[in-house]
């Protein structure tokens, strides 16, 4: 739920960096398939809608989203991931393995590199040109050409008609300016979990931002109150920021009777 409060939006189409997880974003925890639902209408970033399948928002090219599509919601909650799932028209069918497709995973798209880029600029003092970088990224993703669009359910589970609206409120403009280097940092920061939200990098640019504790606990704090797996969690700064070594790995590394590889002491 973290992730989907991200993508809300002020009036003005900015994030709401320090308050966007104060009010949930509507969702339909705890509904059964056949109960009506209308989706949030709070104006929200585009992005989310690329990147998390939400009950009444057409998921890909599959079908609308409900309740089928979570095994479990009372254990997982009411929400799928859509990066890195191969659209309908783009998967194999057939006998043994399906839903297999050719399409390279990216690990470094130019939003990558305009992100990193604005870090270091923000680092040196550089704020307008920071600005300038988060805007290029923010203004691809305010083309309407590329909301998802609204789908009107059909006859049958599978059918569904798309229609030329937006499927939600979206509401994304540029910054005019960072005041503050404090602020061009944070700025960045929610700007790069945005745009790569469930393509794998989040922990990653927690932990060499030097922050990953206060943030993975105050977020799982909140979030054990929605999903009860994740009560009791806790990241331990100092040693959660690494994975242990395998010990099949230092076994082989011996030379000479003496290791060559040491386990990261949190680990020992």
């Amino acid at each position: 739920q973290n992730l989907v409060n991200a993508y809300k939006t002020d009036a003005s189409g900015l994030p709401l960096l320090d308050t966007f997880n104060d009010v949930d974003v509507k969702n339909d925890q705890g509904l059964k398939m056949e109960d009506p639902f209308t989706p949030h209408t709070g104006p929200l970033d585009p992005r989310l809608d690329w990147t998390v399948g939400r009950r009444g928002i057409l998921y890909k090219d599959f079908k609308i989203h409900n309740l089928d599509f979570i095994r479990d919601q009372t254990y997982a909650g009411p929400y799928s991931p859509k990066k890195h799932v191969a659209s309908k028209a783009y998967t194999l069918t057939g006998v043994g393995w399906t839903n297999l497709t050719a399409n390279n995973y990216r690990l470094i798209r130019y939003a990558t590199v305009l992100l990193w880029l604005a870090e270091c600029e923000v680092e040196v003092g550089s704020l307008a040109r920071a600005a300038e970088l988060v805007n290029l990224v923010r203004n691809r993703a305010a083309n309407p050409d590329d909301f998802v669009k609204k789908a009107i359910q059909g006859a049958t589970r599978d059918d569904y008609t798309t229609t030329s609206e937006p499927a939600g409120n979206y509401v994304i403009k540029p910054y005019a300016s960072f005041a503050t280097k404090e602020l061009a940092r944070k700025a960045v920061r929610f700007e790069t979990r945005l745009e790569f939200a469930m393509e794998g990098h989040r922990f990653f640019d927690l932990v060499r931002w030097g922050i990953a504790a206060d943030v993975l606990n105050a977020y799982v704090t909140k979030e054990g109150e929605k999903r009860t797996y994740k009560k009791g969690s806790r990241f331990q700064k100092g040693k959660h920021e690494y994975y242990p070594l395998p010990q099949e790995a230092i076994d082989n590394a011996f030379k000479a009777g003496q290791p060559t590889l040491v386990q990261n002491p949190a680990y020992k």
